[in-house]
């Protein structure tokens, strides 16, 4: 199936929606809303240096909400033909709740900017013969060039297909996607010397980006994994940690972000609330959400309740300046509408999220992270725990190095512990250069100070 068929199932998948729901305003529904997806695809996957499976799979998605009285049911199907149940289904769930919330409301329609369309036709070239070849090259990549890294898993896939948002309100939207992806998990095995487990991957909107993105995937996976080959245990000390792009997210912006959503503010559970306008991380730190942007992978119109993308700042100068909002969410907070960060998929209830995080880049040369005088960490992953209202955190490098006197020494069983909010306040560089992750968001090199790294005390390996 091609873009154009795809298109016109799309534009069908429409005028069936639009009949369901004039059905239930006929039938005394009178607010209901369907998110609909559409995809069709093919799978490789890879497991223990071979190929695995092959497969490929065809169909709906549909995720059905009623709201009556204040009060809302959800309930889910992939047949077509089980609609218009799914619909009386949600109604029943929602008379069932005791509890009546005016907030609770389906959104009345917005104009939408231009559909974004991230459909490339170079996807419709691709079928399970190119992914079997795909992963085939994979693998002599592996054995020629690494054979002591061992793949535990991995895949290469592609997918095509539209999601829509329809509503009793008068909302009907739509937009097509089609990606390719591949990722690997492994690591590197030296006789009784063990690697830290690692993973990358690489997903575009076109194969002609795809292969670039997917070889560097590829290197970084296997230089982190050979990379973490004799790795040794090290002393106790506080000082710096240097986060690559990756890194970022995963070490602390991640929670940050989620400290942000609205329902999050609204219980009590962020310490970013009543900050608006409040500066609360160091001045060198900006950055915003922008689902709109056509260039990135993702990107799109309309969010999970239909609502209209648009770009919002986050931080500017370390000053934070919004929350990211469902409908539900701003009724509560006494806004007139979302922002357009309704989040979710054809499967859940809207809610709310950053999308397409860019973070503006400084001033640093990255270059510079790696020559200081003093120790510093380079925290590849980290495994532990989080509790996302006090932002506390701890966890064992994954992966890791210490750099010491310009030298690069992988290190293990070195624990780090800290807090997402004081650590806003401990960058102390951020790099001018960076990276575009999954290709729908930038961040730079960053360089924190005045972490606590438990090593493995009087060991004298360091």
């Amino acid at each position: 199936m091609d873009k154009a068929e795809i298109t016109r199932k799309m534009e069908k998948t429409k005028d069936e929606l639009s009949s369901l729901l004039d059905k239930a305003k006929k039938n005394g529904i009178s607010d209901v809303e369907i998110c609909a997806g559409y995809s069709i695809g093919a799978d490789v996957s890879l497991e223990k240096n071979d190929l695995n499976n092959a497969a490929s799979g065809e169909g709906f998605s549909f995720g059905v909400r009623v709201i009556e009285n204040g009060a809302q049911g959800f309930a889910t199907t992939n047949q077509f033909s089980n609609l218009w149940d799914a619909v009386l289904e949600a109604k029943t769930l929602a008379k069932a709740q005791g509890v009546s919330d005016p907030d609770l409301v389906l959104p009345e329609p917005r104009p939408l900017l231009e559909p974004i369309d991230s459909y490339d036709p170079s996807i419709d070239e691709l079928g399970l013969p190119f992914l079997v070849d795909l992963a085939k090259e994979t693998l002599e990549w592996k054995s020629s060039q690494f054979p002591k890294i061992s793949l535990d898993s991995g895949s290469v896939s592609y997918g095509k297909g539209f999601d829509l948002l329809a509503s009793s309100k008068g909302i009907l939207c739509g937009e097509l996607s089609a990606s390719l992806s591949a990722y690997v998990m492994g690591m590197a095995i030296d006789g009784d010397d063990i690697g830290s487990f690692d993973s990358d991957g690489a997903s575009s909107g076109s194969l002609k980006t795809f292969r670039p993105r997917w070889e560097k995937a590829k290197k970084d996976f296997s230089d982190n994994c050979m990379g973490a080959l004799g790795a040794r245990k090290i002393d106790s000390f506080k000082g710096y940690v240097i986060l690559p792009p990756e890194s970022v997210y995963s070490f602390f912006l991640g929670m940050f972000l989620g400290s942000l959503t609205a329902s999050s503010i609204r219980k009590g559970k962020s310490k970013m609330a009543n900050k608006l306008g409040s500066k609360v991380a160091v001045k060198e730190l900006s950055m915003f959400a922008d689902p709109y942007n056509k260039e990135l992978f993702g990107s799109t119109s309309f969010d999970r309740e239909g609502q209209p993308t648009q770009r919002l700042e986050i931080l500017n100068d370390g000053i934070l300046q919004n929350y990211f909002y469902n409908t539900y969410e701003a009724k509560k907070a006494g806004l007139p509408h979302s922002n357009g960060f309704a989040s979710g998929g054809n499967t859940t209830l809207p809610g709310c999220s950053a999308k397409q995080v860019q973070i503006k880049p400084g001033s640093a040369s990255k270059d510079s992270f790696f020559q200081l005088s003093d120790r510093a960490v380079y925290v590849n992953r980290v495994s532990g725990t989080s509790e996302g209202s006090s932002g506390d955190f701890s966890g064992v490098l994954k992966g890791g190095y210490v750099y010491e006197k310009g030298e690069k020494i992988p290190i293990k069983e070195v624990q780090i512990v800290g807090n997402v909010f004081s650590a806003l306040n401990q960058i102390v560089g951020i790099s001018k250069e960076g990276e575009l992750l999954g290709e729908s968001r930038w961040a730079p090199y960053m360089l924190l100070e005045g972490f606590a790294i438990t090593g493995t005390m009087g060991d004298g390996n360091t």
